[in-house]
Order: structure tokens, then C-alpha cells, then sequence
């Protein structure tokens, strides 16, 4: 079995239903990913959360999400006085998002610093794949992010693979210098990246695959995915490099999910043993399920018979 952690923030989420009505349920990027990835994998790996949350029955009330889609929580600390956060979403008539977030206060902020040594060193010793993304990093104050980096320093010479998502929320950094110098040492350490192209032109201001390429020529990494939204993607690996086309959806309804289910998809192939193309396709008809629906997860039964429609197999 294959051990598998991600890192960062789980929230309230808000999702419309209709006109002021919204729906209550419990999302983050990382957290988007993880669900799938242990949906898609079931026995064949352990997912494990690395966050902070409260002791509010909000914080409870997600520890028992986590329990019902059989993640690993051991890793979760609760902390007094903190809380979770919360979004809501507000989608477009094509389906595009935006958000609106309360997280100032989040007990994610300080995932690192009640990190027991003894959990570190069993997430160390017993890591095969560890996952994290932009936001991640983002949301850390600045103890925890020294502490970020130590850990990932820790797992890089114990043979980890390290993935990273180049998720990028202007709002959530000080200005573009600080969060260019954090995804510096990310890539550093990555041997797969999910390259959003939006993140790149958002913060260094060039989107085209070329220039994204070469930016991260000079790091060691494994394998790149170039993603695009719903047009072509770009995936590299070995310094080959070459282009897949993503089929269109007719019927989008929230993308508030493409990419973290995209990135489940994608490791969750790799690790059926699919080839790079063909796992792009793979992790597109994921991501093609879960925005065809609204909110962040889809229910469980309605994903597992949506899969098994367009012939998706699952470990």
C-alpha cells in the first residue's frame, strides 16, 4: 500500500443551490485532491491530511468528512481557540467561480508549529508521495513556513516524491516578490509540477508554454503538466516534451474543482501504472465529472456511477 499526504487547509464551503440558498459542505484545494485520489485509489494507498483545525463542532464536523471518505487523519491537530475557514461561491452563468473567504483566524495558519515530533517522524519514515500546492504555503505564517521547509527538506533526503501545484491567490501574499521567492524553493524540491497557466500569468506575468517551460528548465523535475483550463495542456517529462488535447465539456457547471480533481486523476493513473498522455486523459474525464456538478465534491455514489458511465477504473 502507498502512503500518500497532503498538506494545507480543509473549509467550510458554501455552494449556490439557488438564489440565496446555499449549500453546506466541507473543501480546499488539497483536500479537493485528496478525496478523489482516495476515491480513485480506495485500498491500493493510504491518504493521510496534514492541517491544523479547532475544537468547534464546525472542526468536528469536518474531522468526521475526513472519517466518512476514509482519509487518514492522524496528522490533524486541534487547536483551542482556532477555527476553521469558510468560502462561498459565487459561479457565472458559464459556470465560471469566484470566492469569497473568512479564513484570517484558520488553524491551518499553524499546521507546522503543533506538528508533534513524533507524528513528523513517522510522516518522514513513512511517506511515499507528499502533496502540496501554492495555497498551502500561502496560508502558513511566516514560523510555520520555516518549519514548511525544513520538514520538506526532511522528506526530500528520506526519497520522498514531492508534487506541487502552482495554485497562486494574489490576496493571500504580501506582494508578488514573497510568493515568487516561495515557489522558487518549491520547484526546488518538486519532482512533479502541476503548472497552472493562469498562476504564471498572474505572478510573472508570461502564460505561454514556451516561456513556462524554460522558466522551469533549470530545476530537476520529473514531470511538468502544463495545464490550460479547458484547452490544451503541455506535459514534459524526461526533456521531452509534448501537446494533449482535452475534449470539451458541453455541460460545466461549477470549475470550482477542475484542477485538484484533474491533479487526483493524474497521480492516481500514474500510480495504475498508465503512461504520461495517457494519464492526462485519465484525470481530464475526472475532472470532466466533477464540474458538471456543483461545489468541490461531488457525492460519492453519484461520482462512483458517473465513472463507471465512461468506463473510469478505480484500484
Amino acid at each position: 500500500m502507498t502512503n500518500l499526504v497532503v498538506m494545507g487547509e480543509c473549509m467550510v464551503e458554501f455552494s449556490p443551490l439557488a438564489e440565496g440558498e446555499y449549500k453546506q459542505s466541507f473543501a480546499g484545494d488539497v483536500y479537493n485532491t485528496a478525496v478523489y485520489l482516495k476515491r480513485l485509489l480506495a485500498n491500493a494507498s493510504n491518504v493521510s491530511f496534514l492541517t491544523a483545525v479547532g475544537k468547534d463542532c464546525l472542526s468536528q464536523q469536518m474531522l468526521q468528512a475526513l472519517q466518512q471518505e476514509k482519509i487518514n487523519g492522524e496528522f490533524v491537530e486541534q487547536l483551542q481557540h482556532q477555527q476553521i475557514g469558510a468560502y462561498l461561491i459565487e459561479t457565472s452563468a458559464e459556470g465560471e467561480r469566484s470566492f469569497v473567504y473568512w479564513r484570517d483566524s484558520s488553524a491551518a495558519k499553524s499546521t507546522l508549529s503543533f506538528l508533534s515530533e513524533a507524528s513528523k517522524k513517522k510522516l518522514i519514515s513513512q511517506t511515499d508521495t507528499f502533496y502540496f500546492s501554492g495555497i498551502s504555503l500561502a496560508i502558513l505564517n511566516p514560523l510555520d513556513r520555516q518549519l514548511f521547509w525544513q520538514l520538506l527538506d526532511q522528506l526530500k533526503s528520506a526519497d520522498v516524491h514531492i508534487v506541487f501545484d502552482s495554485n497562486y491567490r494574489a490576496k493571500l501574499w504580501q506582494n508578488r516578490d514573497e510568493a515568487k521567492s516561495q515557489f522558487k524553493q518549491a520547484f526546488r524540491y518538486s519532482d512533479v509540477i502541476f503548472a497552472g497557466v493562469e498562476d504564471f500569468e498572474l505572478l510573472y506575468g508570461f502564460g505561454a508554454f514556451d516561456a513556462i517551460e524554460q522558466h522551469l528548465a533549470p530545476f530537476e523535475i520529473d514531470e511538468i503538466i502544463i495545464k490550460n483550463g479547458a484547452n490544451n495542456m503541455m506535459c514534459i517529462a524526461k526533456g521531452e516534451s509534448c501537446i494533449i488535447a482535452v475534449a470539451a465539456v458541453k455541460n460545466v457547471v461549477d470549475t470550482t474543482s477542475a484542477g485538484d480533481s484533474f491533479n487526483a486523476g493524474y497521480l492516481a493513473a500514474k500510480q495504475m501504472g498508465y503512461s504520461l498522455p495517457a494519464a492526462v486523459e485519465y484525470a481530464a474525464k475526472i475532472a470532466a465529472i466533477v464540474i458538471q456538478h456543483h461545489g468541490a465534491i461531488v457525492a460519492n455514489d453519484k461520482f462512483e456511477q458517473l465513472a463507471k458511465q465512461i468506463n473510469i477504473p478505480s484500484m
